[in-house]
C-alpha cells in the first residue's frame, strides 16, 4: 500500500510541472531562413507539428519544412516556452542555382531549438528558433545553420 500511494504522489509531482497549450494550432508568417508561411498544430499537451512552406537560401529555393517539436515550458514566464525538435524539407532550386548545382532537388534534414511566447489577450505567439540543416542533395554545402522569427495566429 505504501508503496502504491509513493507512486501515486510521485505521478501527481511530476505531472504538476506540466502544463498544457494554451492552443491546439496556430497559423501565421515566419521571417528568416527558411521564410514563408508557418502552421503549427499539437498533437498533446507537448508533442507538435510545425510545417514551414516558402523560400529558402535567401530567396533562392522554395521549400516545404516540416519539424515534430516537443515543448515545454521554461518556468521563466507564464506562456514562455521551449521547444526542440528533428525536422526534414524538401523542395526545389530556382533555374539559376539549378545549373550551377546540376540538380533542381532540395532535401535534406533539420534540427531546431527556440523558444515561444504566446499572448493572453490576444490570440498571437510570436516563435524565435534556430538550428543545423543538413543538405543530402545539393546546394551551397552539405551543412549549415538556419533560423527564423514566426509571427502565428492561434485558434
Amino acid at each position: 500500500m505504501k508503496r502504491i500511494l509513493t507512486v501515486i504522489l510521485v505521478m501527481i509531482a511530476i505531472t504538476a510541472g506540466v502544463q498544457a497549450q494554451s492552443y491546439k494550432s496556430a497559423i501565421g508568417l515566419r521571417g528568416g531562413d527558411p521564410s514563408g508561411v508557418s502552421f503549427k498544430t499539437f498533437l498533446n499537451s507537448t508533442n507538435a507539428l510545425e510545417l514551414v512552406a516558402g523560400t529558402g537560401y535567401w530567396g533562392h529555393n522554395f521549400a516545404i519544412t516540416g519539424f515534430y517539436e516537443w515543448q515545454k515550458p521554461t518556468g521563466w514566464t507564464p506562456n514562455l516556452d521551449w521547444f526542440i525538435g528533428p525536422g526534414a524539407h524538401v523542395g526545389f532550386w530556382n533555374d539559376y542555382y539549378s545549373n550551377i548545382y546540376e540538380t533542381g532537388i532540395l532535401l535534406g534534414v533539420d534540427g531546431i531549438i527556440g523558444l515561444e511566447y504566446t499572448l493572453d489577450d490576444i490570440p498571437l505567439n510570436f516563435a524565435l528558433g534556430v538550428g543545423p540543416t543538413f543538405q543530402l542533395t545539393s546546394g551551397p554545402g552539405w551543412y549549415y545553420w538556419n533560423g527564423g522569427f514566426a509571427v502565428r495566429y492561434v485558434f
